[in-house]
């Protein structure tokens, strides 16, 4: 049996890899934190804007409730997958708020969760996708092609502090276009 300090660690770890500095761990932890407090803020939310909805659906009319509570119930249990683009349908279609048509800052939030999942999924290497999002920014970085770039995804403290205003941006927009419905 091999002892802990004999395995192999994973990912990010491993010997062959550049170890993150204790400034890189706390700049992920905070874009991380910072995309699921808006996700979870969303679909907590979405989920009592919905059940106060059909508590308007007459009870008297058990068709009409039945097929409401049923249409809910399958409509939410998706959230708890986290499927974002089910979340911003459930908002547009269902509560009436275009997030992604409206909000002038849509785009950098979707490039803002392809940070977090390169963070979490991939621990911290660029995926296909934030690639393709971040193109200009690798170019900044001085990747000759950055299509083809390799390595953890550049964070830097400007980039930690835009996310949190980027997040709060997100949450102050939804409730002010909630505050006019």
């Amino acid at each position: 049996m091999a002892f802990l300090s004999d395995a192999e660690p994973p990912g990010r770890l491993m010997a062959d890899r550049r170890a993150p500095s204790v400034g890189r761990t706390l700049q992920e932890s905070v874009i991380v934190r910072s995309v699921t407090i808006v996700e979870a803020y969303m679909t907590d939310l979405a989920r009592r804007l919905v059940d106060d909805r059909l508590r308007r659906v007459p009870s008297s009319d058990f068709a009409l409730a039945s097929l409401a509570v049923h249409l809910r119930d399958s409509r939410i249990s998706d959230l708890d997958h986290g499927k974002w683009e089910e979340l911003v349908t459930l908002w547009s279609d269902g509560l009436d708020i275009a997030l992604q048509r409206e909000f002038t800052n849509y785009g950098r939030l979707v490039a803002l969760r392809t940070t977090r999942h390169a963070i979490v999924h991939r621990y911290g290497d660029m995926t296909p996708q934030y690639r393709k999002q971040h193109r200009p920014r690798l170019v900044a970085e001085g990747f000759q092609d950055p299509l083809s770039a390799e390595g953890l995804v550049p964070l830097t403290r400007a980039d930690v502090l835009d996310a949190l205003e980027l997040c709060l941006a997100t949450v102050r927009w939804i409730e002010g276009q909630l505050a006019v419905l």
